[in-house]
């Protein structure tokens, strides 16, 4: 008589949503994300002026991407000034999010900046790619890319 009730009183309360019945596991996507080019409208420049930095980041699959984020992360003799973000939202941060980015498709992010006086000779600009969501990326090696301007004048 025990065994009956036990059993009935596990299943009762797995009806009742109590204990999990058949609980799937989320599948985490898989999408080699990557820089194909981060390139600057110029090679050399002066202090105070600006230049613009043309970042292209593409979806090398196999699975779609929920939410991409390009973001400089490192800004070397260089203010930024503006963020285009083609198709994206630009969040209060150094990033352009996208969202649903599918196999094969790319998006394009301009930063324009204004070179600094630091008495440097190069300024430059790094930008990564990364998915918001969790995604397994085979690839990290190509998610990073930097651009360089050479600084001419007195610096």
């Amino acid at each position: 008589m025990k065994r009956t009730i036990s059993i009935l009183l596990f299943v009762g309360t797995a009806l009742f949503g109590l204990v999990p019945v058949g609980a799937a596991a989320q599948e985490v996507p898989t999408a080699d994300m990557a820089i194909v080019s981060n390139t600057a409208n110029v090679k050399h420049a002066r202090v105070g002026q600006e230049a613009s930095f043309t970042i292209v980041a593409i979806n090398n699959g196999p699975d779609p991407v929920e939410v991409l984020a390009v973001t400089y992360t490192s800004v070397q003799n260089l203010q930024p000034v503006d963020e285009i973000c083609d198709l994206g939202i630009s969040a209060d941060s150094p990033s352009c999010e996208y969202s649903t980015v599918q196999p094969g498709q790319a998006r394009t992010t301009i930063v324009v900046a204004e070179i600094v006086d630091t008495g440097a000779k190069i300024a430059s600009l790094t930008v990564c790619v990364t998915a918001l969501d969790p995604t397994n990326d085979p690839n990290g090696a190509n998610n990073c890319a930097t651009a360089t301007v050479k600084i001419v004048g007195k610096r």
